[in-house]
């Protein structure tokens, strides 16, 4: 009896076990004949929990402490262990990140002779925050004077002299601090700003500037944005072109590098090309004052004033401080007789630029010359205004 009960329990067991196999494999075919959308309507349960880029779930995120709070706290306890440089500095960076940045001088100075590297470029950071640019280089020189190679020293000494208008001396440090570390972007960022700053900014020291910072640092965008408008700026077109180029294959959401991509085309009388670029740009980038107005002017320079009209006005909503799109406006409506739109986009123009009362008074010439008296009249007066 006892025999049956077994050999019935096994062959229970098999047949479970079959079954079982049967239901896995046929839902394993099903699934695997479902196409990727068939998913979809999964999508937001899949991922509706928050993820790490690793793809588990995310931690909770920590409350910070807020700084009024910290800092008091903070002084609790350094009444009570007055020695504690650890809770004096922390102190000291809870003063910065709240703003305060005398507290944090007053501070950190009382202790200078005991400070560490990442204490002394506090304190020189909360100095750059005051403009104080001698206390800057007090600072600075003590930390070099223990660490000649700290990159980050040289930067800050470089904002310094820039603070006191000392280029030649801000860029000496500058390229001593890339010199130690190629990788760190502000001493770049510094000497970026000095050649900007010349009447005329220098270019071509620019172009290479940026260039090593495509090799030293990485193909940022921002970076090849800068090269492609630069060498169009310089008038290196072809370079320009292939720069645009890979600007956008980097990323493709920067109006920028559309257009003088476009631009440099049409210097390279590749106008057709161009032309399409520009309209494509303006198209796909609304809110881009350059692509708006690039494309108007386009438009204006082949006579073409019905569309240009249109496009400088939305030109003028991306940017409603642009003169020369209140320009580009005000000279299409001018060439289509809406002289009502044309006078009021010219004194928007004169507002934002006072040298454009040439281009009003021109306008009044032309309607005095054809005899438009009234309106002549409310021209030049416009005009007199707007030279004031």
């Amino acid at each position: 009896m006892t025999r049956v009960l077994n050999f019935n329990r096994l062959l229970f067991t098999t047949i479970l076990s079959f079954v079982s196999f049967l239901d896995v494999t046929t839902t394993y075919a099903q699934t695997k004949g479902l196409k990727e959308d068939d998913f979809a309507m999964f999508a937001d349960e899949m991922d509706s929990a928050p993820k790490t880029k690793t793809g588990q779930p995310a931690l909770p995120a920590i409350v910070k402490e807020d700084p009024k709070i910290k800092i008091e706290r903070l002084k609790t306890d350094i009444k009570a262990n007055p020695k504690n440089l650890k809770l004096i500095i922390d102190l000291a960076e809870t003063y910065y990140e709240d703003k305060q940045f005398e507290n944090t001088t007053t501070l950190l100075w009382k202790q200078v002779d005991k400070l560490d590297r990442n204490g002394l470029l506090l304190l020189a950071r909360a100095h750059q925050q005051k403009k104080e640019a001698s206390d800057m280089i007090r600072v600075l020189n003590i930390l070099i004077g223990k660490d000649a190679k700290n990159y980050e020293a040289q930067s800050l000494l470089g904002d310094a002299q820039v603070m006191q208008k000392r280029p030649k001396e801000a860029m000496e440090a500058y390229k001593a601090s890339i010199e130690i570390n190629a990788k760190y972007e502000p001493p770049y960022l510094g000497i970026v700003k000095i050649y900007e700053g010349r009447t005329p900014p220098n270019l071509y020291e620019l172009r290479i500037l940026f260039q090593d910072m495509v090799d030293n640092i990485g193909p940022r965008p921002e970076y090849l944005t800068r090269l492609c408008e630069i060498n169009f700026k310089d008038g290196a077109f072809e370079t320009a072109i292939a720069k645009c180029k890979e600007a956008i294959q980097k990323d493709s959401s920067i109006a920028e590098n559309y257009v003088y991509q476009a631009l440099s085309e049409k210097a390279s009388e590749q106008v057709e090309s161009a032309t399409k670029k520009l309209k494509f740009t303006a198209d796909k980038f609304p809110k881009s004052e350059l692509a708006q107005y690039s494309y108007a002017k386009n438009l204006e320079e082949q006579k073409n004033f019905v569309d240009a009209f249109k496009y400088y006005q939305v030109a003028t909503v991306a940017d409603a401080k642009s003169s020369r799109s209140w320009l580009g406006l005000a000279t299409s409506a001018f060439e289509i007789r809406k002289y009502d739109v044309a006078l009021e986009a010219y004194k928007k123009a004169c507002k934002f630029d006072h040298k454009l009362a040439v281009n009003f008074r021109k306008a009044a010439t032309s309607l005095k010359m054809s005899r438009n008296s009234e309106w002549a009249g409310r021209y030049d007066q416009a005009a007199e205004i707007c030279s004031f």
